[in-house]
């Protein structure tokens, strides 16, 4: 079966055919009144390009059913639009599902040969210079040596739940900050381990900070082994 790679598709046409693994899914909320955007994902194939993805608010119920993080698919017939500021992957399209969008998934393993997760992880200096900046979140690997105790603070939506973890990284310490569910996954027990943060927005005050995105649930916080 005949399809596109990731790197050729364009706006050109909205007929495009693509074989994905759904790496990331994540439901994007409206920090200041807790509302639905949209339900978005990174996808990724087997050249090891990801693409940042979009189902906007009013088609969710009708793809949420159809859609998995961790499987492949054939995905049929989209609009690729320009990317716009906080993009969670490097990368200057995004893929929007129209409502004639077409997904199947594809079974059986010699069918599939995407890798099951992928990162840019960002270097101490490469943070340093994305301190304030809006154009791309910011992925880090290091290794866990604080995790503090889980508080809360006034938000406007409500109260919310934070978390301050430290990770080393190059021989530095790197502040991140997490919120509302993003705090029950990581605990004391991870100490020690080495920790993956993704889609993160810098900020450098005494040390660098790194802080969930406005827009929730994007962040993820993955455990790679213990050292």
């Amino acid at each position: 079966m005949a399809y596109d790679m990731l790197d050729a598709i364009n706006n050109g046409k909205d007929s495009w055919k693509v074989k994905v693994s759904v790496i990331r899914l994540w439901d994007a909320i409206n920090l200041n009144n807790n509302e639905l955007i949209s339900l978005d994902m990174i996808l990724l194939d087997e050249q090891g390009t990801m693409i940042h993805a979009k189902v906007i608010k009013h088609m969710v119920n009708k793809f949420r059913p159809l859609i998995q993080e961790g499987l492949v698919y054939m995905i049929a017939n989209f609009k690729v639009t320009s990317a716009m500021n906080f993009r969670p992957v490097e990368g200057d399209k995004i893929i929007n599902f129209l409502h004639t969008t077409k997904i199947q998934e594809i079974k059986g393993l010699k069918n599939i040969r995407i890798a099951e997760q992928s990162f840019m992880f960002c270097s101490v200096e490469v943070l340093s210079r994305r301190d304030g900046q809006r154009m791309y979140l910011s992925y880090v690997i290091g290794v866990a040596s604080y995790i503090g105790n889980i508080e809360e603070t006034e938000t406007t939506p409500g109260i919310s739940k934070i978390r301050d973890i430290v990770l080393r990284i190059e021989d530095q310490k790197v502040n991140i900050r997490l919120w509302g569910n993003k705090v029950d996954q990581i605990d004391e027990d991870s100490m020690g381990h080495v920790v993956i943060v993704t889609s993160t927005t810098v900020r450098k005050l005494k040390g660098l900070y790194l802080y969930q995105s406005r827009v929730s649930s994007v962040m993820h916080v993955f455990f790679v082994f213990e050292i």
